[in-house]
């Protein structure tokens, strides 16, 4: 992939800034840093909706982060990195196609760690939401976690049509179900089951969380907006969601600025 030399030293010399993460404390005296966790889907030059974003936007994202200093980390880093000052959270929900030609040479190109998170029974074949668009592969998903950059989790196996519902709106043995099937052919896939799940539209309620921590999955990742804190739990994860409409300047704003 050629990456475009001129902008990136355009963003390195005029638009790097000092970026001094958000600390607070909580009352116990932890400190608490506020982590952005990134929500992308497609990346497309022909759809425009609420969930996509062109691969010319998402390179300047992924060029302001890098020249800015930020690390882009996996959940499981959150336990174990030295210092997670200027770190962010890059997740993809729903698995398109689009991951392995627009985002992962920039992942592999700065050492950017990402999260994608799969609908199970649409792996290797098309999602028909606003049009007819292809998605990974199992054995395209083992090609890119084996680089040691990608992480791979639960966007439901068969629920993802329940767009009014989601996970709220069915019983709790029906999403156990769901979710004990999608672990199954995970881990036959992958090897080990995730412990990463993604709420289908953001729906969920207090159940969904416990059967979710009942199926295996430890990092239950939200739609709500806002900033994780770290000296919180890993049960309800706010993400920004990203589309055409956080235009560099507003990312920059939005991300930098908290």
């Amino acid at each position: 992939m050629n990456f475009d030399l001129t902008r990136r030293a355009f963003l390195q010399t005029v638009m790097t800034v000092i970026i001094l993460p958000k600390v607070s404390f909580a009352q116990d005296g932890f400190r608490k840093i506020s982590i952005p966790v990134l929500l992308y889907h497609d990346i497309s030059f022909e759809m425009s909706d609420d969930y996509t974003i062109t691969p010319r936007l998402f390179a300047a994202h992924m060029e302001w982060l890098y020249a800015n200093g930020y690390k882009a980390i996996s959940f499981a880093d959150l336990d174990t990195e030295s210092s997670l000052d200027c770190a962010v959270v890059i997740t993809f929900d729903d698995g398109y196609a689009s991951f392995i030609n627009y985002a992962f040479p920039f992942l592999r190109a700065y050492g950017f760690k990402a999260t994608i998170n799969i609908i199970g029974e649409y792996v290797g074949s098309y999602i028909t939401d606003r049009g007819a668009r292809p998605t990974l592969s199992w054995d395209e998903y083992r090609y890119l976690t084996a680089s040691g950059l990608v992480s791979l989790g639960c966007h439901t196996d068969r629920l993802h049509v329940l767009r009014n519902q989601g996970a709220a709106g069915v019983s709790d043995e029906v999403l156990f179900e769901d979710l004990q099937r999608f672990q199954s052919i995970f881990k036959q896939e992958m090897g080990t089951p995730s412990e990463i799940i993604a709420w289908p539209y953001g729906l969920y309620n207090e159940r969904s969380i416990a059967v979710a921590r009942k199926a295996g999955f430890r990092y239950i990742l939200t739609s709500k907006p806002g900033f994780y804190q770290h000296a919180d739990n890993y049960t309800e994860i706010p993400r920004i969601n990203m589309s055409e409409n956080n235009q560099l300047f507003a990312f920059q704003s939005r991300i930098g600025g908290q």
